[in-house]
């Protein structure tokens, strides 16, 4: 045999012992944390695709999002929401052509809360949020820099009053952030949608088949705190589908997900080599951590996860804590399937942020409770800073809709004389309740089964217990 053919012999060989030294040391690596080696093997060619790349101007069309847009004529309201084309019209004009403005510029006037009544008592159009959004997380959003001007804390409603100035280059806006109004005259773009849609949009609205919606304390003897709106005509009802939830089919928990890293591709994302495993099947939960961080997996479908090290003071900042949170989501989200996932309030603590998120479905609330008899909670609670997620609790399902939606009756006179009175009297007799909501939505709970067909309820809610009353189809 030649020289050189034993050389070539020899560099093989080393090459092979090289790539099985590799292979081995994987193997270890991975049998340390319960892995198993084909996984490691699978790696060196391929990510999991899961590390995302924020983009602003996506989360601003996917999270700051109005919970509803009001429209009215004195006393009586019409409700636009997701399903309307003219919700979308409407919030693109004012995210896009108003709120860099009045950011930048002095409000008008500024007048107390107690004048808010008067405000949204004539014509006009009001956006309202579920959450009060803080003015530095609306700033990013838009991508707008901060401004030494006086401005408002945060956003709960605005209103557009275009009745208010007979100029048709300038529009009339008031901000509510929870504390004060803020007035603003703004000087139209070019390019935004004309004052005149704004004042025929409440003519139009007004002669189509919407139902008609009135203030609940205006139209009986209950008390609220909050401005809920009912239903004195519906017309042709609202539309509502069938929802198909299910506990994602990726996190299962069961020895096939672990074994072909389904769990940890969808819940460790780009940490899972890191960390080590802890399962025993009779458990009901699996348990991933280091130095740093765990996460628990129930069989449930409940997501924990918790910052280990003690935390210190970090820097007050809205925008950076929100970013976190919808970062530690976004790169989850397609787990949820068509559900949107909705922020319901965030709130300063000591030293970070409390956020609670919520799903909906085409608009309409899916609700959470933990177990039958408890109050309604939020699905995703998470406490960040500007650093990183601290919390999180994740009531994780995917949501689909099964059919076409149909027509149902959301008349309040129905629901109060008929189904309220029959199932409910002591809705009508107790005289200390005050009404957190009663709105048409869907409600699941953390223990219900794997899979589960939610239909539209009404979700009627005092400061004490939740009623669920079936909403009832439209006739004819």
């Amino acid at each position: 045999m030649s020289k050189d053919k034993r050389e070539r012999i020899k560099t093989r060989i080393l090459i092979l012992l090289v790539i099985t030294c590799i292979i081995q040391l994987g193997i270890h690596w991975n049998m340390q944390t319960q892995r198993l080696p084909f996984h490691f093997i699978s790696e060196i060619f391929a990510g999991n695709g899961r590390s995302t790349n924020l983009d602003v101007d996506s989360l601003r069309k996917t999270y700051f999002i109005p919970e509803t847009i009001m429209v009215s004529i004195s006393s009586s309201y019409w409700r636009l929401d997701e399903r309307d084309h003219q919700f979308h019209k409407i919030w693109d004009d004012i995210r896009d052509n108003y709120l860099s403005i009045i950011f930048r510029q002095k409000p008008d006037k500024i007048l107390p809360k107690e004048q808010w009544d008067t405000i949204t008592g004539a014509r006009y159009i009001r956006i309202d949020f579920d959450a009060t959004w803080p003015s530095n997380v609306v700033n990013w959003l838009i991508e707008e820099k901060p401004s030494d001007t006086k401005s408002f804390e945060g956003i709960k409603s605005i209103v557009i009053a275009p009745q208010l100035d007979v100029n048709q280059a300038v529009n009339t806006l008031f901000v509510y952030d929870g504390n004060q109004i803020y007035q603003y005259q703004v000087n139209i773009k070019r390019d935004a949608l004309p004052k005149s849609y704004y004042s025929s949009l409440m003519d139009e609205v007004s002669f189509s088949n919407r139902p008609s919606l009135r203030l609940l304390t205006s139209v009986s003897n209950f008390v609220s705190n909050n401005d809920i709106f009912v239903a004195l005509n519906s017309g042709k009802g609202s539309a509502f589908s069938r929802i198909n939830m299910v506990i994602p089919r990726e996190i299962v928990l069961n020895r096939t997900n672990l074994e072909n890293y389904s769990i940890q591709d969808n819940i460790l994302l780009d940490e899972k080599e890191s960390l080590s495993a802890n399962y025993i099947d009779s458990s009901g939960y699996i348990l991933f951590t280091d130095t740093e961080n765990l996460y628990r997996l129930y069989n449930d479908g409940v997501l924990e996860y918790k910052y280990l090290p003690s935390i210190s003071p970090g820097q007050d900042n809205a925008s950076a804590a929100f970013k976190q949170a919808v970062t530690f989501i976004e790169q989850r989200r397609h787990l949820v399937g068509e559900a949107r996932i909705s922020l319901k309030s965030i709130k300063k603590e000591n030293n970070y942020y409390l956020m609670e998120f919520d799903y909906k479905l085409e608009g309409v609330p899916v609700h959470f409770v933990s177990e039958k008899d408890s109050m309604i909670s939020s699905p995703i609670i998470i406490k960040a800073n500007s650093e990183r997620i601290l919390e999180c609790q994740w009531i994780i399902r995917h949501f689909s809709k099964i059919d076409k939606p149909v027509y149902y009756n959301i008349d309040f006179p129905d629901l109060l004389n008929n189904q309220i009175a029959s199932s409910y009297p002591e809705i009508l007799e107790n005289k200390d309740n005050i009404f957190k909501r009663i709105e048409p939505g869907y409600i699941f709970e953390r223990h219900s089964p794997e899979s589960v067909i939610l239909l539209p309820n009404w979700i009627i809610s005092t400061d004490s217990k939740n009623y669920i009353i079936p909403l009832l189809r439209k006739e004819g």
